[in-house]
């Protein structure tokens, strides 16, 4: 089971991943020596790889969300029965037990 602290940790690495590749690729095209024209179409190249890396992590974290999200409902559920058992087991709760 994936609990908060484990996501957090995840996006901020995940996000770190992802400015470390945007500050790199700026880097390695301005220290780069080509022409403008070469420069532009590098640039134009990678902003577009960059685009589909970022479009697989959103989808990647979505999923991810919603995994999350349907194991909190899942144990939320089940913590509220447990808690409802519990009530109706120390209230003797029963067929023939007073009204409150």
């Amino acid at each position: 089971m994936i609990d908060r602290e484990d996501n957090g940790n995840a996006l901020t690495f995940l996000l770190g991943i992802v400015s470390g590749a945007i500050v790199g690729v700026v880097l390695g095209i301005l220290f780069t020596p080509q022409s403008g024209s070469e420069s532009r179409a590098d640039i134009r190249s990678r902003t577009l790889g960059l685009r589909e890396r970022a479009r697989n992590l959103g989808e990647t974290s979505n999923e991810a969300l919603r995994d999350a999200i349907a194991e909190g409902r899942d144990a939320a559920m089940r913590a509220g029965q447990e808690m409802q058992d519990w009530i109706r087991h120390t209230r003797g709760d029963g067929p023939h037990s007073p009204a409150t």
